[in-house]
């Protein structure tokens, strides 16, 4: 199973541990759905945002079960810095079962430059991690998919309102779709935070709810808690 995560952008050269000063942290916690096993993992995503720069730190871990047994285990750790529009340092470190992989990413230049356990890549300036908070606007983007460091091109389409129910009432979100090797859909808020989205992995619908959302607003009265979210039919349109 190979958790594909979907996309966020940051140039300029930043060396690792050295971006700019952020502000205003928030932290959201998503429920990570097997359509099969329900509720395998977490993922925790700490914002950080100031006029002109966002660094995202997403703490991913999965645990699948079956009689009480692991079965399969994954966990990952990314760091995003985007300023502007623009990707300027991607890290990534992430243990599935046996296998370790590591990411590392810069933009130089009008380059984003890429060297990964899987091996070394080049994309544009304007490539994006492959991570919903970098999802900006339809048409033709590149990404870079953040636990393997493969650079590819697709294609972002929707945007539309969706009447989504959450926590027993509608909450109006747009849709958007990422179609490339495998198909994303993102569902953000209006103010671009992603409340729901769901990659493919060999077919199967692996859905990832925000749960949690902390930060100087507090908690998003809007969010489901943990006792209602059983399964991805949290993602029911009305």
């Amino acid at each position: 199973m190979r958790l594909a995560r979907t996309f966020v952008v940051a140039a300029g050269l930043l060396l690792p541990g050295a971006g700019p000063v952020l502000a205003a942290e928030q932290v959201y916690v998503y429920a990570v759905m097997h359509p099969s096993y329900g509720r395998i993992g977490t993922r925790t995503d700490t914002v950080d945002r100031s006029a002109d720069a966002m660094r995202v730190d997403s703490r991913l871990r999965i645990a699948v079960e079956v009689l009480g047994v692991v079965v399969y285990r994954q966990k990952s750790d990314v760091t995003e810095i985007m300023q502007g529009d623009r990707l300027v340092s991607l890290d990534s470190v992430t243990d599935r079962d046996a296998k370790h992989l590591e990411v590392h990413g810069k933009a130089e230049g009008d380059r984003f430059v890429v060297d990964a356990t899987l091996g070394s890549s080049t994309g544009p300036a304007t490539t994006a991690p492959s991570d919903p908070w970098a999802l900006q606007r339809t048409g033709p983007r590149t990404l870079v998919y953040t636990s393997t460091g493969r650079i590819r091109d697709v294609q972002v389409s929707g945007g539309q309102d969706e009447t989504v129910s959450l926590n027993g009432g509608p909450v109006s979100l747009r849709h958007f779709v990422v179609n490339g090797r495998t198909r994303q859909d993102v569902w953000l808020d209006s103010k671009g935070i992603p409340v729901l989205f769901r990659s493919y992995e060999s077919g199967t619908p692996i859905d990832f709810i925000l749960e949690q959302a902390l930060g100087p607003g507090g908690a998003n009265p809007l969010l489901p808690t943990k006792s209602e979210i059983e399964a991805p039919s949290a993602f029911r349109n009305k």
